[in-house]
């Protein structure tokens, strides 16, 4: 069991290095989103790991706060990196830093 519980904590912790080495490395908001998901995501896990091994329930509203924050964290950065469906925008405003890079090119 201990063995088991070793591997899992290694495998959990290579996922959260990779995952905040993608928060670092970007290079865009959508790059980092997925690996603030995937820290989320990761934390959601060891705590329910832990749960399992302890046999205890109590940490269930933490789990419920943390995928909430996640999803609406998530929602909120598709909706700004989204452009408008507004047909009175004209298309000026910018929403990401890869159309402010294309718009400078032009």
């Amino acid at each position: 069991m201990a063995v088991g519980i070793a591997l899992v904590l290694v495998l959990l912790g290579a996922t959260l290095a990779l995952a905040v080495g993608r928060i670092v490395r970007g290079p865009t908001i959508l790059d980092r989103m997925i690996g603030s998901d995937m820290v989320l995501t990761t934390a959601l896990v060891v705590i329910a790991a832990a749960m399992v091994i302890r046999r205890d329930l109590t940490a269930v509203p933490v789990l419920v706060v943390i995928a909430a924050t996640s999803v609406f964290a998530t929602i909120a950065v598709a909706r700004i990196v989204t452009p408008s469906s507004d047909p009175s925008d004209e298309g000026t405003d910018v929403t990401t830093p890869e159309h402010a890079v294309e718009e400078e090119s032009k």
